[in-house]
């Protein structure tokens, strides 16, 4: 068994568990994913009967993160948390952002019919409200050729593009 990686099964019964337990219902009352899932490892000598795993929520409605503690063995959620950070994009995550940008009039424009050829990140905003600040954001880096590029900002709070922006927007002012 190798400590630094989940089983099917262990990544499911995390999953489940942590969505059961009644702390995680109340803290995520709204749209919500599970963004991480991880072993929660000690030391690489970590007994079976130890092992434990980490699921990392997040909550769209709230724009807040949320951190559970599993233990494999007695199936039972040790601790759930609010966190102040924001972990990095799900794999669906970046489907939905680059699925967002695609529809987006101004990346279709840009795009002309050519690929995207998307590479998409967590982004954190430097200006807007404080409120639209707490949103989750990625930014779909847009790749059409080498020299082409364009920047779809996507709030996946709101499920919307918020900006697209050329590489002289990306440049210090």
């Amino acid at each position: 068994m190798d400590p630094f990686k989940l089983t099917q099964k262990e990544r499911a019964s995390s999953l489940r568990l942590a969505g059961e337990h009644r702390k995680l219902k109340t803290l995520a009352k709204g749209r919500s994913r599970a963004v991480l899932v991880r072993p929660l490892v000690r030391d690489r000598a970590q007994p079976e009967e130890g092992r434990r795993s980490l699921v990392g929520m997040y909550d769209y409605s709230t724009n807040r993160s949320i951190v559970a503690v599993v233990d494999l063995k007695s199936e039972k959620v040790l601790s759930v948390e609010e966190s102040p950070v924001q972990f990095q994009l799900a794999p669906e995550e970046r489907k939905e952002a680059e699925d967002l940008a695609a529809k987006d009039d101004r990346v279709k424009e840009f795009l002309g019919g050519r690929d995207m050829n998307p590479l998409t990140r967590l982004y954190f905003p430097g200006s807007g409200s404080e409120e639209v600040r707490k949103h989750r954001f990625a930014i779909v880096f847009l790749r059409p050729t080498n020299s082409e590029r364009r920047y779809a900002v996507v709030d996946l709070s709101a499920q919307e593009v918020a900006d697209v922006l050329t590489p002289q927007d990306m440049m210090p002012q």
